[in-house]
């Protein structure tokens, strides 16, 4: 309905000043433009609340300024941490040694930082570590493998999930990983809005077409830096509320009536 009114009374003033007069077929081309966009946005918002992984912060189809090809396993930094070192003993070379349990906590700054379980809450010690262990909500446990190169370490996982050291060779507490449709699925929506709003102002309200794509940069902007954050961080909201309850209904399964 919003749609409906801005584009009807938009296009009757702005063609009335620099055209004769405004488009004949206005009562019905102004609803008919508002619906497809309408449709469009629908679309868009129903990608995200369906997405497994989406939130208010990990939103996996975001606008042109605000979109990022890397996935986020976590929200926020792992709360505990297990490096696994290796075996000090010959007869188990290769293998698997000794496990440290490590714990998030913040430092003064707001940084995250892993200490030990001990009292003496000592920091990460990388030595001999060759792995780490961390464990998602529903209690699933990831591994990720120490992989050094020229440019530093990073902790691989299996699937692909990559945990980068910080400066002190400890892990930053939050796996990424780079999804290349995730990345071709932002460029096709955010390039189809923009066509969007163009092929509607031009075909159905008439507009001449450099009009229409003078319109269509102006309207395809405040919808990207307005319109869109707001309605796709609600659908980040709508995606962890199911998210939850997925989860509820795996732990707690329905009683028999």
């Amino acid at each position: 309905m919003s749609l409906i009114v801005l584009l009807w009374v938009g296009t009757f003033l702005f063609q009335g000043y620099i055209y004769t007069e405004p488009t004949q077929g206005l009562y019905w081309q102004a609803p008919a433009t508002a619906a497809i966009l309408a449709l469009g946005y629908t679309f868009w918002c129903l990608t995200v609340a369906y997405s497994a992984r989406a939130s208010t912060t990990n939103i996996p189809v975001n606008t042109i300024f605000r979109f990022t090809p890397w996935e986020d396993m976590l929200d926020q930094p792992a709360p505990r941490v297990s490096a696994i070192k290796k075996s000090v003993n010959k007869a188990n070379e290769g293998k698997d040694g000794d496990v440290v349990a490590y714990v998030a906590k913040k430092d003064d700054q707001g940084r995250t930082l892993y200490k030990d379980t001990t009292i003496r809450q000592r920091p990460w010690l990388s030595l001999d570590v060759i792995a780490i262990e961390i464990e998602q909500a529903d209690q699933t446990k990831t591994r990720f493998n120490l992989v050094k190169d020229d440019a530093g370490g990073q902790f691989i996982s299996s699937d692909g999930w990559v945990m980068p050291e910080d400066k002190n060779g400890a892990p930053t507490g939050i796996p990424k990983k780079f999804h290349f449709l995730r990345l071709i699925l932002n460029i096709v929506f955010n390039v189809a809005h923009f066509f969007a709003w163009y092929l509607t102002l031009w075909l159905l309200l008439r507009f001449q077409s450099i009009h229409a794509l003078g319109l269509a940069i102006i309207m395809w902007l405040l919808a990207t830096l307005i319109l869109l954050p707001m309605i796709l961080s609600t659908a980040g909201e709508v995606a962890m509320s199911r998210q939850t309850q997925v989860a509820l209904e795996w732990i707690l399964p329905p009683l028999a009536v």
